[in-house]
């Protein structure tokens, strides 16, 4: 299969054009972006388009303005990282080639962060960003600079409390002139923002810290283009501008404006979408840029195309999160003293079943963790089990304090951090969770298990009676196995889960990490012709037996670990082991040390040693 894209030639020849005048030149370079967005995502395999078309004009408009003017312009929600990358590509910021490399090792990171080119910000974790173009603003007042700098929200974004934070900060100093564009599009990751958190009257809001307010068309080059201008001029304080736009802009198959409101999840949030609508997507921007070239009188612009080798896959997919989704409703079903709380993930975190089916235990935060934890602290003094859910990287880091709080109180709940490991590793390392063992680990009355089957979710639900403490699970989806993964049950609280085991042995494997085990079981046949190795894995992470220690005694140990070299499992195993005396006559641990890198799942897990190929080979030099 071919995938079509504009080259650098193509942008340029369009800035160079002495027929179209200056907002012609805009209109045009955003039909082209357009379909080179689409191109890198789909090459990508994963990203985020509908937000990416969303804020495109934006970011197009702040660059052109930046060109004859001092200053940054950045995203602060990351989703629209294919957007940002692409107008700086066209403006020759950062090299064409890296169209190519979005998402991939070496290349644009899936959300946006200062290893790359003109990136002055990490973006990723939500509702930073008016505080960091304060921080900003004021650095350059205090430099005696004249930088303008504007900075590009989300309006579901809006949920994060820091935002709130940061408007009143500006209230109070009038000096700060920061342009923040909020790009309202009505759609926050996949669902309606009315649907989770009604933000009313948002001018009033806005206007009530006393700040500058504007509503545009956030399509309209020309409302943009004026909007900043007159701003800059002005320099009177901050000016918010809530920019209406649509989701999927360009493209008629995925712009939000047409679907309906009763329409639960806006399905082209995120990866590349289905072959059929990616060829009907093309031909739709190639005839519109057709007309646009036949009304003006020019060229019509020539794409090249991309070979796009697929890898066959020869096996079944295990889907986590749909198992977990199904062993979640059976058991807030029967057991009526349990609720499901979610942040703003409702599918990616598995638990749209019970929002849809059992909606009076349902309960949707939006993007504010720190609220929904402490609210769930409220139902377990009413003698409820809350279960919450998010992404591991924004659960067990954003409300990592009030987590702490809840296990203060000695009662119990549930939390479930999604998107648990080293991968997937295409989102970039605001998404790589590899630092909740010590964060969620290091918690007194909390228990950190990882599950890694569906036999496991299923068992799980059993075994929790017998947990009188909260309880974090880890889940990871990445790529696993079924026929490999199917088999395994959740070992009793405190053991290593069994791979294989000989009683001759002299070398134990202890890995962690689905995603490590996933590989492990790629190579299971080859370890165990290797002579005196056994084989385990780590489940309940921060508690262990001493029975199972007692296995590690007098023997060479080597763990293999999806988490932080500091801090990470091994950092528990290891104080257990000092503690109860056990030998260990050889040690050896791979793992990260360093923000992990983006790129495909394969090449970061062999960029760790931890793929399956790097893994036989250091246990063979070991």
């Amino acid at each position: 299969m071919y995938h079509q894209y504009f080259p650098i030639t193509e942008l340029s020849r369009i800035n160079k054009n002495k027929k179209l005048d200056f907002f012609e030149k805009l209109e045009l370079q955003s039909l082209l972006l357009r379909l080179n967005i689409l191109y890198s995502i789909q090459m990508a395999g994963s990203g985020h388009l509908g937000s990416s078309l969303s804020s495109l004009d934006i970011f197009l408009c702040c660059d052109t303005f930046l060109k004859k003017n001092n200053g940054h312009f950045f995203s602060s929600k990351g989703h629209d990282a294919p957007a940002l990358y692409n107008v700086l590509i066209n403006a020759k910021k950062l090299r064409f080639n890296n169209l190519h490399k979005l998402r991939k090792l070496n290349g644009l990171p899936g959300h946006p962060d200062v290893d790359t080119k003109n990136i002055i910000f990490n973006t990723g974790s939500l509702g930073m960003g008016i505080s960091k173009i304060n921080g900003l603003c004021s650095s350059d007042i205090l430099d005696q600079n004249k930088n303008k700098n504007i900075v590009i929200l989300g309006d579901g974004e809006l949920q994060e409390g820091q935002n709130w934070e940061a408007f009143m900060y500006l209230q109070n100093h009038k000096k700060i002139s920061p342009l923040i564009f909020i790009d309202y599009n009505g759609i926050q990751s996949d669902t309606w923002v009315k649907k989770i958190k009604d933000y009313s009257n948002l001018r009033d809001k806005i206007k009530s810290f006393k700040l500058n307010y504007q509503e545009i068309n956030g399509h309209n080059k020309k409302q943009i283009m004026s909007t900043i201008n007159k701003h800059f001029i002005k320099n009177n304080g901050a000016t918010v501008v809530l920019a209406k736009t649509i989701k999927g802009k360009g493209f008629s198959y995925f712009e939000s404006s047409k679907f309906t409101k009763d329409l639960n999840f806006y399905p082209y949030h995120s990866g590349p979408v289905p072959q059929k609508l990616y060829l009907g997507a093309i031909d739709e921007i190639l005839l519109k840029i057709k007309i646009f070239s036949r009304i003006k009188k020019i060229n019509m612009p020539v794409t090249k195309k991309r070979k796009i080798i697929q890898k066959i896959q020869t096996h079944k997919n295990l889907n986590l999160i749909q198992a977990y989704s199904e062993e979640l409703y059976k058991f807030v079903e029967k057991n009526t003293k349990s609720l499901v709380l979610d942040a703003d993930l409702t599918k990616d975190a598995g638990n749209s079943k019970v929002m849809l089916k059992i909606p009076n235990k349902f309960f949707e935060f939006g993007i504010a963790e720190q609220d929904m934890v402490s609210f769930g602290s409220g139902l377990a003094a009413g003698g409820y089990l809350p279960i919450f859910h998010s992404f591991s990287c924004f659960l067990s880091t954003r409300a990592q304090e009030q987590i702490f709080n809840f296990c203060s109180e000695k009662r119990k709940g549930i939390f479930v951090g999604a998107l648990s490991g080293l991968t997937p590793s295409a989102p970039g390392h605001s998404h790589q969770m590899i630092r909740d063992v010590p964060l969620i680990g290091s918690i007194p009355n909390m228990c950190l298990v990882e599950l890694f089957s569906p036999l496991m979710i299923k068992d799980f639900f059993k075994y929790q009676k017998k947990i009188s403490n909260s309880i974090f699970l880890k889940i990871n989806n990445s790529n696993l196995i079924f026929e490999n993964f199917k088999k395994y049950k959740l070992p009793k609280i405190g053991d290593l889960l069994k791979i294989s085991h000989k009683k001759t042995n002299k070398i134990i494997i202890i890995c962690q990490g689905a995603d490590v085990l996933n590989e492990i079981l790629k190579i299971k046949n080859k370890i165990n012709l290797l002579k005196d190795i056994s084989i385990f894995s780590g489940v309940w992470l921060n508690k262990i037996n001493k029975k199972e220690l007692l296995k590690l005694n007098d023997k060479k140990l080597i763990i293999f670990q999806s988490s932080f070299k500091y801090g990470g499992y091994d950092t528990f195993l290891s104080k257990k082991i000092l503690e109860n005396s056990i030998k260990i006559k050889k040690f050896k641990s791979i793992s990260v040390n360093e923000l992990p890198k983006c790129g495909q799942n394969d090449e970061i897990l062999d960029y760790y040693n931890l793929s399956s190929s790097s893994i036989l080979d250091v246990i063979k030099k070991f």
